[in-house]
């Protein structure tokens, strides 16, 4: 038997790439998935930053609010309620301010000899430049302005202090007794003297806007403006030695949070969207009793 012929090499092309290599077809379709894959964990860790800085933002608006309310509870508390004593709610469009006299520190001037400084300050609240101020003037006795006389403040007073530099917006209100089963929040200031023994509470509310977020603002009227001022007065209804609930004097705060929850807010702000939806609100209710 003849022996057998060798078999003539195959004429079939090596795949591209080697043997056991990829086709064209396979390598840019590696390609393309490796791409999706990276813009896909580039736009998680883009969205993870973003969650992270607002949360940061909002933690650090949580903090001042609650720095400036701290304070403000500690001058409030130890606030001379007495009669004969002057003080100065003010309220205005857009920002109010509020002067009172007050067993806090306070710093005092050059005028002010050490036997004669007093355990009294003239400590007051505004917002200037955008920025919630704090003073604490300490006082002589004889500075004590009692009735029927007033004091003067200076806008630009040295020992005004920047206490929340994110505030930008302040309203107050007041809660008077009328009766021991009704309150009055009202809009109008109490006056020195005995009526304000009927003070029950300063409502106080503010907004806060994060640095960042200021810098892309040019103005802030269209902001304060757009924060509605407290207007008017109702009766709330409680039992006898009962505190009012908070749903019961937040007028303020739904008032504000109904403008910054409309679509239209960065608008009628006249600031961009982005910082408007950085703005924060706070309220608390400081009782005088």
């Amino acid at each position: 038997m003849p022996p057998a012929l060798p078999r003539p090499p195959s004429r079939r092309r090596p795949r591209r790439g080697g043997r056991d290599g990829f086709t064209l077809v396979e390598m840019l379709a590696a390609m393309a998935v490796f791409v999706l894959l990276a813009l896909m964990t580039a736009q998680l860790l883009r969205t993870a930053a973003l969650t992270t800085a607002n949360s940061t933002k909002h933690l650090n608006a949580d903090g001042q609010a609650r720095l400036v309310f701290d304070r403000m509870q500690m001058d409030l508390g130890r606030m001379l309620k007495r009669s004969d004593v002057h003080f100065e709610f003010d309220k205005a469009a857009g920002n109010d301010r509020f002067y009172f006299y007050s067993e806090a520190p306070g710093f005092f001037g050059a005028g002010v000899a050490s036997p004669q400084q007093s355990d009294v300050s003239l400590i007051g609240y505004q917002v200037a430049s955008h920025q919630l101020q704090r003073l604490g003037k300490g006082l002589a006795w004889s500075q004590v302005a009692f009735l029927p006389s007033t004091f003067t403040i200076a806008p630009g007073d040295a020992d005004f202090h920047v206490l929340g530099a994110a505030v930008f917006r302040m309203e107050i209100a007041f809660l008077v007794r009328q009766d021991d089963t009704s309150l009055l929040l009202t809009d109008t200031p109490p006056a020195p003297g005995p009526a304000f023994q009927n003070l029950w509470a300063i409502v106080v509310a503010i907004a806060i806007l994060d640095p960042d977020s200021q810098k892309i603002v040019s103005g802030y009227d269209g902001l304060v403006s757009a924060l509605p001022d407290f207007t008017g007065s109702r009766t709330l209804s409680l039992a006898a030695a009962a505190s009012p609930g908070a749903a019961a004097v937040n007028p303020l705060m739904d008032a504000w949070r109904t403008a910054v929850n409309d679509p239209a807010f960065a608008r009628t702000a006249q600031i961009p969207a982005q910082a408007a939806a950085q703005v924060r609100t706070y309220q608390r209710v400081f009782s005088l009793k």
